[in-house]
């Protein structure tokens, strides 16, 4: 031992590294670190991977590399000096074969051959199912109408009778629609069955027999009133207050 290995671990322990935080600095393998400093260099791939461990390990430690690679140099003989690194080739014989894995090969392809050759002959033109022309069945036509059991339209003087007009409706039928906020007191045939504010877009509906009064109206323009079907007039303007606007049967012969 030429003493670089006892000069790198002096420095190590001097800087108080432990070998894990060595391994962190040089970026070696622990295992080569403590090889370089043992000086067992046959853990190493050879003596250009060694001289270069050296190198970086002793300028890492802060010592003079050359004087590390010189005293590595004089351990070893002249042959070994300057032999490059010998990569080392692995060898495989070549497996040999039983013998009776040539003849079950044979009979393989043997086997495949006659399959082969026997759906040849199952698919062959001669052995094919001749094609069948497809006849689409007829499309169902829809049933005739009968015109001659067709009822005719109602004339007009039927029609006439099956609509009922809105003044023939029996008792009222006030439709209150509110698009503005609206204080309002409605009496139904004598009688005082509401009053309140209603918000915009509301409605009430409203039903009587003979009259449906309109006691009191806080906003007059925010109050349209459709009677039997039949939109009235607007009863007055924004902000305007109506009293005693009184519905009847008669109201609707005047719209």
């Amino acid at each position: 031992m030429a003493g670089e290995g006892q000069l790198l671990r002096t420095a190590r322990e001097n800087k108080e590294w432990s070998l894990t935080d060595t391994e962190e600095i040089t970026k070696i393998r622990v295992r080569y670190i403590q090889a370089l400093e043992e000086e067992n260099y046959g853990i190493l791939p050879g003596p250009t991977y060694a001289k270069g461990y050296l190198r970086t390990y002793a300028k890492q430690l802060g010592l003079n590399s050359d004087e590390i690679i010189a005293l590595y140099s004089a351990t070893l003989t002249p042959d070994v000096a300057s032999a490059p690194p010998v990569l080392k080739t692995l060898q495989v014989s070549p497996k040999s074969r039983p013998l009776w894995v040539r003849p079950a090969i044979i009979g393989g392809v043997a086997v495949l051959m006659l399959i082969a050759y026997a759906a040849k002959g199952l698919y062959s033109p001669e052995n094919a199912i001749p094609d069948t022309p497809y006849t689409a069945p007829p499309l169902i036509s829809a049933p005739k109408t009968d015109t001659a059991t067709t009822s005719p339209p109602p004339s007009a003087s039927e029609s006439s009778l099956q609509t009922t007009p809105p003044n023939a409706q029996d008792g009222l039928t006030a439709q209150l629609v509110f698009t503005q906020p609206c204080w309002i007191e409605v009496r139904i045939d004598g009688q005082a069955p509401f009053q309140g504010t209603f918000a915009a877009g509301t409605s009430k509906e409203v039903k009587g027999t003979e009259k449906i009064e309109l006691v009191s109206i806080g906003n007059a323009g925010g109050l349209t009133v459709t009677l039997n079907g039949r939109a009235l007039p607007m009863l007055g303007k924004a902000g305007e207050v109506r009293r005693n606007v009184v519905l009847t049967k008669d109201m609707l012969n005047q719209l």
